[in-house]
């Protein structure tokens, strides 16, 4: 149905990625903004986490081998499909990521899904550990359908019910729980930690959300334990890392904060440059 033109900033195939496997040591992966997928995939009446492309920003390029409906969710990087829409496209056309919005992620979504080989139960890519399919110049990408399931009338309309208000534009502000090291960090750190502003690193990747501001005095380092997606490590140099879905199970820094689940979406939009603020759940 598609071919890749151009990879740009990044292209992926993912979806909710691989539940029960971290006590093995395998990351959970998926999606970065997992509502954005869901997004897409309800455009077309697919399941929520039907595999889906996951558009990093800009230079992307995909062309249509077949005539077919798609739906596109997420960053506004398309300039031929708005985000939040869903609409058809004749074999041929091209659809560049080349407009600049705010957000990092984008998912384009195809009738029934991405048709791909399945590791651990999912089709996500995690090159680390060998699994997934690593998408390249030429790589041609099927769907599990021709057609949308639902009506094309139902299809063809904007997203209007839902609003795409979880995209930070430039700055953001997140509530945040104790992490398992609170006590271990003085009280004026936890405090300086939250009287300033962060900015997101342009080493920031899917691994890890690496953090630029004051540097935070750390206690001594800690033995390895578990770590979730969300945990707010310290390492030497007092700058934040927070894990994102393709972090490491455990690590050996300590633990000031846990981002509250549901915000990892909005985490995951904010491209490198956004600034952050934080507070503690009351």
């Amino acid at each position: 149905m598609l071919e890749i033109l151009s990879i740009g900033s990044g292209l992926s195939i993912q979806d909710r990625g691989r539940d029960g496997w971290r006590r093995f040591g395998v990351p959970a992966g998926g999606a970065m903004d997992t509502r954005s997928m869901a997004l897409a995939n309800a455009l077309l009446g697919n399941p929520r986490d039907a595999a889906v492309i996951e558009v990093v920003q800009q230079g992307a390029k995909i062309r249509l081998l077949t005539d077919s409906w798609l739906a596109l969710a997420g960053g506004d990087f398309c300039s031929r499909c708005a985000s939040g829409t869903a609409m058809p496209f004749a074999r041929g056309q091209v659809l560049e990521f080349d407009q600049k919005s705010a957000g990092l992620y984008a998912y384009l979504a195809l009738p029934g899904g991405v048709e791909v080989e399945r590791w651990l139960g999912s089709a996500a890519i995690d090159a680390r550990n060998g699994m997934g399919i690593a998408l390249q110049k030429g790589s041609h990408i099927a769907a599990q359908l021709t057609q949308p399931k639902i009506s094309t009338q139902a299809v063809a309309r904007r997203i209007s019910s839902i609003k795409l208000d979880h995209i930070p534009a430039g700055k953001a502000h997140f509530s945040l729980y104790p992490g398992p090291q609170f006590d271990a960090f003085e009280p004026r750190v936890r405090q300086c930690f939250l009287e300033h502003e962060w900015t997101v690193s342009p080493r920031s990747d899917r691994t890890g959300y690496r953090l630029e501001g004051t540097k935070l005095d750390i206690p001594q380092s800690i033995a390895s334990e578990p770590v979730l997606p969300g945990s707010f490590q310290i390492p030497g140099n007092g700058q934040p890392i927070i894990t994102m879905a393709d972090g490491p199970t455990v690590g050996g820094y300590p633990q000031l904060a846990l981002l509250a689940a549901g915000d990892l979406d909005r985490l995951a939009q904010c491209a490198p440059g956004t600034k952050l603020t934080f507070s503690w759940l009351q």
